[in-house]
This record gives structure tokens, C-alpha cells and sequence, in this order.
């Protein structure tokens, strides 16, 4: 995704649910029992309870459909896309309604449809609905789009039902193939919407994909039962109900309860893992984070952060291990980039930036910052000012503020004074995505690369080539470098492989020299989950996020 996910799901989240809605239909129901079992042993049938905090207000097609938690789930199991992103550990690129695509210079691209796929009201899949969804998605602003879901105009040339043709507008290299994550649409149902998708209600939400949509109420659920004629086979479960809460603690209750059986995205809190992880019913589950939290410094407004120096001194001040014992409970590790150690992808050979406060100190007296009023806070050699600096976190992230908290104490040690301000989340996403409104110095930036990681190094370039190119990235830094730019432009564009990872490793080395963020943690993902089902997939970042939907094809009753 373009943006720092993080980002594009909080401006979406409107929490507006009283405490303790659930669902009507089936949230303090028994599941059904199963129909029948799988030659392997595999029971059909039950009813997968999941909860999630934030809400679903329509079934609309927009910006919710990506950037909130529960949109960023419901579709993928409604509406299929070309192609899936694999499980873990691979990832690779999986066929869905494309059994297969080849390109020769990353620019035409031919899709090869499957020719067993039907639409939920039993219609067929053809190449009409894949060149209606990508013609469409180059002409609206109310998708999730970006550069890689352009076409030439015209381009689109449909060979017969099942094979289409057409031309990126930009070249499209890498690990994966375009519409990485783009639910196509059936034509005899949005074509009357064209000129305004966004007026379409889309009540009955009729998609391709596993699960069919069998009842919603805006804001409160949506009640999902199996696709019995599914191409790939129908999943497990006879019914899946997304909930939304009012809040972590009921939803917590809810599952104690046994009314849920997951939570929906990104799983739980630490503290909470631990606490629901005693009851008899539930056990939790830990995967490999696919979130990483930086501290990110705003190079904009002339202060002593422009200096490396200080930069660098800051990192070294910071003592992750107590941090992640102390805050995140040991369910996190260091990190040294924005990529995945276990991948190639990442540089094993990057500076590292290890807690040691004598060096930081050392760093800053060779620059001339020395306390000259005695008031033990270091000045700037320059202007005489203190080495203050204000820390920007949001209210509702209280990993953050405990985060800030340790941060400005460590920060102390070395003669640096650091100001927090708690804000409201959405005011807090103004400012740092505001660089230039020198309205903070530092934050604590948070990033889910995921495997398909193309988009994430756009967030670093200039401002001024993002903004040229159409970008919608976020470099929420203010950080220019035109040796980045450069390697960037020529990453993005070079098909080879090998060359491309020897690109994407120089670019982690660029960041982690000049500091524009210090990498600090990456996170572990804590899911509490009902006992009574397996299956389970763990991915990048838990058993269900974006990246990771094969829970919902796989989970079944034991």
C-alpha cells in the first residue's frame, strides 16, 4: 500500500459504538454443528465469531474498503482479485481469478483468467469484469489508487473471455505483477455507477470471492456465510460474523465470554495476550510482526536535528532491550530497517546503532554541544539554544506514550530535553504528515512494509518528485536526498532481479546513514484465540491482516 498503512487505516477509524453491541444473529449463539468432515478429517461447518474495534458504515466502495482494519478484512473474503499474496513463509504471488499473466517489459501485461469462477449470483467471471474494474479504477478517486493501477488509455484490449491485454502506465518490475491488491468488480452490476462508483450502495455486495455477504447492519456487522460453489473449494466454516466494538476492553469481555473467537486485525495488546492467554478457553498464538516503530526526526524546521550528529547521538541514547521488557512485555525485537530480516530483501550488513550512552555523549561534545548555562541541558554551538525538542505522540496509542515516556528519560541522561504532547489520533496524523509546519520535531513512526515492500521507499523521496510523479507518499521526515531519489527511480524500473535487491539494499544503506528515522523495534503479533478452532494461518503480522487472509479459508472446528 502507499501510505504507511498505519496511517490510511487510522483516518478512516471512527469508533462510534456503544458498549457492548453485538451481534444479533449469532454473538452469544452456539455455532451450528458441523455437516460433514473431509477425507483428511477436516470438519465442515460452525460459525467463526470475529470482533474488531473499529466499524464498517457501508458497503460503499471508497477509501474505508482499505484503510480500516475490518475493510482491509471484509473484501479480500467477498470480492477476489487477480491474484492473492501467498502464505507465509514464501509469499509469493497465487493465483485467483488469474490462473496465470506474463509481461515482457513490465509494461504490457496479458492475464489469463480461470474459467470455473462465478460471480455469487451465479454469473460468470469474464475479461468484461476485469477491464470494467481496472478502466474504472484509472478514472476515480474514491479507490485506493495508485500508480501501479494505472493503464494507458485504450490500452485495455480484451483477446476473448478469459485472456485480456493491456498497458501499465508505468512499469511494473519486482516480485509481483500488478493489482497486487484489487478486488475485481462484476460489470453487469456497477456498470449503471460508472460516472460516480461512489453513489452505488452496493447493499447485496455481490463479489467472486470464498464468502458470501448474508446480512449487514452498518456500524455494527456483517454476516457472512460459505461460497458452496467457490472455484478453490468452500471454505470450512458454514459462517463468519464480523462484530464491532466500542473498545479493546469489551471486546475483551466478548471474548472471554466466548462470543468471539478472534480478533479481527493485528490481534491484541501484550498486556492483554497475556491476561485473556489464562483463560481455560482461549489461547494465544505469536507470530513475526509486521510492524516496525521508528522514531522519525523533522528535518524542515532549521534545529539541531539537522545535524547527523545529533541524530545519531539521539539513537545511541536509546536503550531498546529495557524498552521492549518494559513496554512491550519481550514481545518485540531490535530492528535495523524497514525490511524483514528473514528476506533477502534486507541489507545484513547495515550500521547498527546500539544502546551506548558514553558514545552519545562523546558524539555530542566532539559536535560543541556542552552544557555553557549550567542548566543541564546541553546547547547548540551555534545559536546557544538548549537541545529541546518536541515529541508529538497520539492519545489513544498508549504503547506510544509509554514509549515517549522512556524515551525522554533516556534522552535526559544525555542532555537532551525532550517536551511530549499527547493529541487527538487524527490531529496527530495532520501534523506529522505536515512536515512543513514545523508543528513537532520527533515522533514515533510506524510502518507494515509487508512482502510486496515496492511502495514503502517512495515515502522517502523528495518531496518534490512525489508530488511530480503523483505519489501519494509520506515522508513524514521532510528528508532529501537525491542519491536516494536517484537509486529509488532506478529500482523501481529494473527488472532484474538480483539488481534489484543489490538497489533495494543500497537505499536501507542511505537510510540508516543519514538517519532521517532510526530504526528501533519490530513488533511480535499476539493473537488470543478460541480453542474450539484450528487452523489457524500465521503470517506477517499475525493471523489476520492485510497481508494474510488464509485464517478465514482455513480455520475450522477441531
Amino acid at each position: 500500500m502507499k501510505k504507511s498503512l498505519v496511517w490510511m487505516i487510522a483516518i478512516a477509524i471512527m469508533v462510534t459504538l456503544v458498549a457492548g453491541t453485538t451481534f444479533a444473529g449469532g454473538g452469544k449463539e452456539e455455532a451450528p454443528a458441523p455437516i460433514e468432515e473431509t477425507e483428511e478429517g477436516i470438519k465442515y461447518g460452525g460459525r467463526f465469531n470475529v470482533g474488531f474495534t473499529d466499524t464498517l458504515d457501508s458497503l460503499q466502495i471508497g477509501f474505508d474498503w482499505h484503510s480500516s482494519w475490518i475493510g482491509c478484512m471484509w473484501w479480500p473474503l467477498v470480492y477476489d482479485p487477480l491474484w492473492h499474496i501467498g502464505p507465509a513463509p514464501n509469499f509469493e504471488a497465487v493465483p485467483a481469478i488469474a490462473e496465470s499473466w506474463e509481461t515482457e517489459d513490465g509494461k504490457t501485461w496479458t492475464f489469463h483468467l480461470r474459467e470455473d469462477a462465478t460471480w455469487h449470483d451465479g454469473e460468470p467471471v469474464t475479461t468484461e469484469d476485469v477491464a470494467f474494474t481496472i478502466e474504472m479504477i484509472s478514472g476515480t478517486n474514491v479507490w485506493w489508487t495508485v500508480a501501479e493501477t494505472y493503464v494507458e488509455p485504450g490500452s485495455v484490449k480484451i483477446i476473448d473471455e478469459h485472456i485480456i491485454k493491456f498497458t501499465m502506465a508505468k512499469k511494473v518490475f519486482g516480485f509481483y505483477p500488478p493489482y497486487s491488491w484489487t478486488p475485481i468488480l462484476p460489470k453487469h452490476i456497477w456498470e449503471p455507477y460508472r460516472d460516480d462508483v461512489a453513489a452505488f450502495t452496493n447493499d447485496e455486495a455481490i463479489g467472486s470471492g470464498p464468502f458470501k455477504l448474508k446480512e449487514f447492519r452498518a456500524a455494527q456487522y456483517a454476516w457472512f456465510v460459505a461460497n458452496e460453489d467457490y472455484w478453490r473449494g468452500r471454505p470450512y466454516v458454514d459462517e463468519l460474523v464480523f462484530t464491532s466494538y466500542s473498545g479493546e476492553d469489551v471486546r475483551a469481555m466478548a471474548m472471554r465470554k466466548g462470543e468471539i473467537d478472534m480478533m479481527g486485525y493485528g490481534g491484541s495488546s501484550k498486556v492483554l495476550a497475556e491476561d485473556l492467554g489464562k483463560e481455560e478457553n482461549l489461547e494465544v498464538m505469536v507470530s513475526p510482526g509486521i510492524l516496525f516503530v521508528n522514531i522519525t526526526f523533522n528535518l524542515h524546521p532549521d534545529t539541531s536535528l539537522r545535524d547527523l550528529n545529533v541524530r545519531k547521538a539521539i539513537v545511541h541514547s536509546i536503550d531498546r532491550d529495557r524498552i521492549i521488557d518494559m513496554v512491550y512485555l519481550g514481545y518485540a525485537e531490535t530492528s535495523d530497517s524497514i525490511m524483514y530480516p528473514e528476506m533477502e530483501l534486507h541489507n545484513p550488513n547495515l550500521p547498527q546503532y546500539d544502546y551506548d550512552p558514553d558514545l552519545a555523549k562523546k558524539i555530542l561534545n566532539e559536535g560543541g554541544y556542552e552544557d555553557t548555562d549550567n542548566d543541564g541541558i546541553r546547547n547548540d554551538p551555534k545559536t546557544g539554544d538548549n537541545l529541546f525538542f518536541k515529541l508529538v505522540v497520539p492519545t489513544d496509542w498508549a504503547d506510544a506514550v509509554k514509549l515517549a515516556t522512556m524515551v525522554k528519560e533516556q534522552l535526559a541522561e544525555i542532555g537532551i530535553d525532550i517536551e511530549i504532547t499527547v493529541i487527538d489520533k487524527n490531529v496527530w496524523y495532520d501534523v506529522i504528515f505536515n512536515p512543513e509546519d514545523d508543528l513537532f520535531d520527533i515522533t514515533f513512526d510506524e510502518q507494515e512494509t509487508g512482502p510486496n515492500g515496492d511502495w514503502i521507499w517512495e515515502d522517502y523521496q523528495s518531496a518534490e518528485i512525489t508530488e511530480a510523479s503523483g505519489l501519494d507518499a509520506s515522508n513524514t521526515s521532510w528528508y532529501k536526498s537525491p542519491e536516494y531519489d536517484e537509486i529509488a527511480a532506478k529500482m523501481l524500473l529494473e527488472a532484474d532481479l538480483e539488481k534489484r535487491i543489490a538497489y533495494l539494499h543500497k537505499l536501507q544503506l542511505i537510510l540508516a546513514e543519514d538517519l532521517p528515522f532510526g530504526a528501533l523495534f519490530r513488533l511480535s503479533a499476539t493473537d488470543p484465540v478460541s480453542k474450539k478452532f484450528e487452523g489457524y494461518s500465521q503470517g506477517l503480522g499475525g493471523i489476520s491482516g492485510w497481508t494474510n487472509y488464509w485464517t478465514y479459508f482455513d480455520v475450522h472446528l477441531k
